[in-house]
């Protein structure tokens, strides 16, 4: 399978954005099968992304880290949530976080993304894969008919890729009261029914390809054919205009790992 840059797909519960510098359609194969690897790996190891995303966004970037990515700038702060704010959005804590700390047209680009994203009908596959993924609604045990209630898990990721094989990479989650809408990006979330902290992870990663080549055909077959078809999705065209042998650990590694 190959991809084209300047294009933005759902990679199971990651949005990745490539920005127009990105002209290598090697690159983003690369980029977006070893990002759905690891997610895969993340989720069979710790059951669900849902019930720890901390710890879970742990395993996904520790195993990025042993497929050649140079992880940098990890952060990971609790948003304050400013008083007397009766209410957040997805969009207005990324302004808050992470878009602050991106250059603009990088920015401008994940803007515009997410609002194709939000654009797409609910039945179209990137939009159900994307929603399957990114949020859940749990029941909480009730100790009568009259006062059981649900809380919802939300835990999102986008990405951007400039600068040829380095990406930016974020994740909001944090759990609430309510039911998730259609647009979890803009939905306005009340602060009383937050359940807990809201959380925001950020972090640099530098796909290393000379050392990735090496085992670049044995993450393709680990995957296969049917989890890449189905779990890296292609939205549309961005409307943005423009010793020991070095592979030893990663492969033993990948040989070992459970999707």
């Amino acid at each position: 399978m190959s991809f084209t840059a300047s294009q933005v797909h759902v990679v199971s519960g990651n949005l990745i954005a490539a920005m127009p510098s990105v002209t290598s359609p090697q690159v983003l194969d690369d980029i977006l099968e070893s990002n759905l690897l690891c997610q895969m790996a993340a989720d069979k190891s710790l059951g669900s992304r849902f019930n720890n995303p901390a710890a879970w966004l742990d395993f996904y970037r520790n195993s990025l880290g042993k497929l050649f990515w140079k992880i940098t700038n990890f952060n990971t702060v609790s948003y304050p949530v400013p008083s007397p704010t009766r209410s957040v959005s997805v969009m207005g804590i990324l302004e808050h976080t992470f878009f602050k700390v991106l250059a603009q047209p990088l920015r401008h680009q994940l803007e515009a993304d997410i609002e194709l994203l939000m654009e797409l009908p609910l039945t179209s596959p990137a939009s159900q894969l994307y929603t399957s993924k990114t949020h859940v609604e749990l029941s909480t045990r009730a100790r009568s008919s009259f006062d059981g209630r649900s809380e919802s898990v939300i835990s999102l990721q986008i990405s951007v890729v400039h600068s040829g094989s380095l990406v930016s990479v974020c994740s909001v989650y944090f759990k609430t009261a309510e039911p998730v809408a259609a647009d979890v990006f803009s939905q306005k979330f009340k602060v009383r029914d937050l359940l807990g902290n809201i959380s925001v992870n950020s972090f640099e990663a530098d796909l290393l390809e000379a050392s990735y080549d090496g085992v670049r055909q044995q993450i393709k077959t680990k995957l296969g054919e049917t989890n890449i078809r189905e779990n890296i999705l292609l939205i549309t065209e961005s409307p943005i205009p423009a010793g020991e042998l070095p592979h030893a650990n990663a492969q033993q590694f990948l040989k070992g790992l459970d999707i």
